[in-house]
């Protein structure tokens, strides 16, 4: 049986932004609002409690030990700009024993754009990824570079023959987000798999599955190319 929604729920999205996070930027309540953020390595634990590595020698490892609240942004899933996690650092035993290491236990996760939107504390721990999150970056890039004129005539077929470019914006396990210029502006789309969610690129149909995993020439000649270049 599978979901009847056509895209991921707010809160998978956020888990999704926090699983490719790799780095993020730390304010401690301590400095805010005059601190400036401390870059951090971010890494995303099972139940959506991440990690955070400080250098140690960072001055923030002495004012945690006095005021633990801080506040995390990784970057958001379009169309937000990023993804605020806010909650206390508790000194932990991390993977790099050369950085001082936190773990985050969230009292508030937050969406932020224009304006913000939260995202309940439960129900983002209780999310999980989405299943395309690593392969869907590399993927995205292929269509926009390999496959645009493609992408493009299908819009043009199905919802907007008067579309003039697409640019691949988001791929996930309920399909393809697309944005859509037309002579009005932008809009989006969404091309959704069959029979989604999938949990897998195995189980995407065999029109897109083929664009996502092709070896075409184009991607060819790119691939030789750079290796000529290095």
């Amino acid at each position: 049986m599978t979901d009847a929604r056509t895209g991921p729920t707010l809160a998978q999205q956020a888990r999704t932004a926090l699983a490719q996070a790799r780095l993020g930027s730390l304010v401690s309540r301590k400095e805010a609002p005059a601190g400036s953020p401390t870059v951090v390595r971010v890494i995303d634990q099972p139940d959506g409690q991440p990690l955070v590595e400080l250098e140690p020698e960072s001055r923030l490892v002495r004012l945690l030990s006095w005021c633990p609240m801080v506040t995390v942004a990784v970057p958001g899933p379009s169309p937000y700009r990023a993804l605020h996690l806010t909650g206390t650092a508790t000194r932990c035993e991390g993977p790099d024993p050369r950085r001082t290491a936190y773990r985050l236990t969230l009292l508030s996760t937050r969406l932020v754009s224009t304006t913000s939107v939260t995202v309940p504390v439960l129900a983002f721990c209780e999310a999980a990824p989405d299943p395309l999150w690593r392969q869907a970056p590399a993927a995205l890039a292929h269509l926009g570079e390999a496959h645009a004129a493609e992408l493009l005539a299908c819009v043009r077929a199905h919802d907007l023959p008067g579309a003039l470019a697409v640019v691949p914006r988001a791929l996930d396990q309920y399909g393809l987000e697309l944005a859509v210029i037309t002579h009005e502006g932008v809009r989006t789309v969404r091309l959704t798999v069959p029979g989604a969610p999938v949990s897998s690129f195995a189980e995407v149909g065999n029109g897109l599955r083929a664009m996502l995993t092709c070896r075409c020439q184009d991607c060819r000649q790119r691939t030789l190319g750079e290796r000529r270049d290095r």
